[in-house]
Parts: structure tokens; C-alpha cells; sequence
């Protein structure tokens, strides 16, 4: 896959990622940091960034990686090799799902891999608790957990309804439900915090790697929230702040996912990353390599071409014009 051309002109970007190619290359495997053992999300994202390059030596060997750590009830454990916590299953998913879509559509490989990964997935779920007037979402509707055993949080929901919509489960029912919590979960004001909306009767402010996830997991998906574009503008806002390299990829993958709704293909989108990319990769350059980091900007500087936003058209049955 190319380099989106509205991003070619950039020579400093090309620069920099024909430099991030050869590092990719040289080693899929790592973790959140230069000198941490391989983990599961490094290692999932760096297959869906190889796969998103056309890399297919690196993208395999970290797919290989998630498979031979993969438990035998389908999950993937945050470090490789261990038993939980399990939220990284849905990442190794979405890279089993995309090595296939990208090389192997007839050999289906990882299929097993991924469809038992995603049965893993339906099989457990966040904890409900009672209603309580106190707290602003719906308490009964069950997404997943960061840890087994724990109510639903915003995050882990986004990833692993991505994840069934990856692999072609989005009808499922646990699929529905959980864009059901996502869209409970939307601030009145627009954006989205970690798993609440208010707590004590006082109002939650955004964040920006909850609001930009939660778009990008409700990406073709209907109905939208009513506080949708409030969210995009919030996002907006954002990009050109100093924030964090992962909260930016994220971000800049909302955004780029709004934009292909709405421009024409061949037209430029009118949303800009070249700015917030080169300050976000300059300020790498400040501190210690962090290949995480920086896999994570090559795929938002694929922007709607990235293998995350390789989704189809679902609406919720019966949906409404709009919730909340």
C-alpha cells in the first residue's frame, strides 16, 4: 500500500518513513518501549502497520508471534506467553484478519486464529452493576473489561468491535451491544471519557484517545451520535496540541475516517496532519527510539487508507435517528 499522494509532496515524511520501513523490517517484535520485551499491542500494531505497507516479511513474523502466544481458548495476553489480562485478543484479531486480507485471501492461514479469537471474545464480557443515579451510562449494557472480572470501559469495547467487524462478525450480538455502549457512553458535549460520562453529579471532560477510538470503532456505522460532530470538532481542536504520539495516531485515524465520508476521492481532504505528524515525529527524535510510537504514526500517516479503517457499512437493527 501507498503512501496517500496528498502526503508524497512531504519529503522530510517520505524521509522518514522509508527510515521507519527499514526499522520495521529489521525487527516487528518489540515492545511499549526500546528495550521491552515484545508485547501484544506493539506487536499487533506492528503487523497492521507492515500489513498497511505492503511489508509482508515483518508483517508475518509478528502475526506468527500472536499465534504462537495465542491460549488455547482463542485469547492473547498483554505480555505474550502469560494469562491475562486478555484485551489485547481484539488487536491480535484485526492483524491476523488483515495479513489474510492483504496476502492470503484464499489461503486462510490465520482464519482459525482469529475466528477463535473472536469466540473468545463473545465469551466473556464486562461486569454490570447496579444502576446507580449517581453514575451517567447505562450500567447493564456489557462491552469488555481492561481485566476479567470488571465493568465495561470505553477502550477495550472500541478495540474489540473492531475487531468483530474486521473479521466479519459485526451483526453478532455482542457486536451490537457494544455499539450500543460506545454510544451511551458519548459526552453530552461531545467527545468521550474513559468509561464515564459523569460521576457525583459533575460532568466528565474528554479525552482525546477515548473520543478519537470510539469514532473510529463507529466509522460507517449507524445511527451516529448526535454529539458526533461536536466530537470532530473537539478532535479537531486537539491535533495541533502537544499530545501524546499514540492519542495523535488515533486522533488523526477519527478525523482521516470523517474526512473520507465527505470528500470527493481524488480531492484533497480540507483537515491537514502534515503539521501535528512532523511534531509529533520530531519530538520522538528528542527521546530514546520507540518503535510503538513510531509504527503507530506510520499507520495514522496512511490516514484513510490504514488497515484500522477497513471497515464495512453496519447499522444497528431497528436503529434510530440518532441515540442521545
Amino acid at each position: 500500500m501507498d503512501v496517500p499522494p496528498a502526503l508524497t509532496v512531504a519529503s522530510w515524511l517520505t524521509d522518514w518513513l522509508d527510515q521507519q520501513k527499514k526499522r520495521l523490517i529489521a525487527n516487528p517484535l518489540c515492545g511499549y518501549s526500546k528495550d521491552e520485551s515484545a508485547t501484544a499491542e506493539p506487536v499487533a500494531f506492528a503487523a497492521i502497520t507492515a500489513c498497511g505497507f505492503g511489508l509482508k516479511a515483518p508483517a508475518e513474523a509478528a502475526c506468527n508471534r500472536l499465534l504462537d502466544a495465542q491460549n488455547k481458548h482463542g485469547s492473547v495476553s498483554v505480555r505474550l506467553d502469560y494469562q491475562g489480562p486478555f484485551w489485547p485478543t481484539s488487536l491480535a484479531a484485526i492483524a491476523w484478519r488483515q495479513f489474510e486480507r492483504t496476502w492470503e485471501p484464499t489461503d486462510w492461514r490465520y482464519r482459525d486464529a482469529y475466528r477463535n479469537a473472536v469466540e473468545f471474545l463473545t465469551s466473556f464480557g464486562g461486569a454490570k452493576i447496579d444502576p446507580d443515579p449517581e453514575l451517567g451510562h447505562n450500567t447493564q449494557l456489557v462491552g469488555w473489561p481492561w481485566v476479567d472480572g470488571t465493568h465495561s470501559w470505553l477502550e477495550p469495547t472500541a478495540m474489540a468491535l473492531l475487531a468483530m467487524r474486521q473479521c466479519g462478525f459485526a451483526k453478532h450480538p455482542r457486536a451490537i451491544e457494544a455499539a450500543e455502549l460506545l454510544l451511551d457512553r458519548q459526552l453530552d458535549s461531545g467527545g468521550a471519557n474513559y468509561g464515564n460520562t459523569f460521576v457525583l453529579g459533575k460532568k466528565l471532560r474528554p479525552h482525546v484517545m477515548p473520543s478519537a477510538i470510539s469514532l473510529v470503532a463507529l466509522h460507517r456505522f449507524k445511527p451516529e451520535p448526535q454529539t458526533r460532530q461536536s466530537t470532530i470538532n473537539y478532535l479537531r481542536s486537539q491535533i495541533n496540541q502537544p499530545i501524546a504520539a499514540i492519542s495523535l495516531a488515533w486522533a488523526i485515524h477519527a478525523l482521516a475516517a470523517v474526512s473520507s465520508e465527505t470528500t470527493e476521492p481524488g480531492v484533497e481532504s480540507e483537515i491537514s496532519f502534515e503539521t501535528p505528524l512532523k511534531t509529533a515525529i520530531d519530538r520522538l527524535r528528542l527521546a530514546d527510539p520507540n518503535p510503538h510510537r513510531q509504527n503507530m504514526l506510520m499507520l495514522a500517516s496512511l490516514q484513510d487508507q490504514s488497515p484500522l479503517l477497513d471497515l464495512g457499512y453496519h447499522s444497528l437493527p431497528n436503529s434510530r435517528e440518532a441515540i442521545r
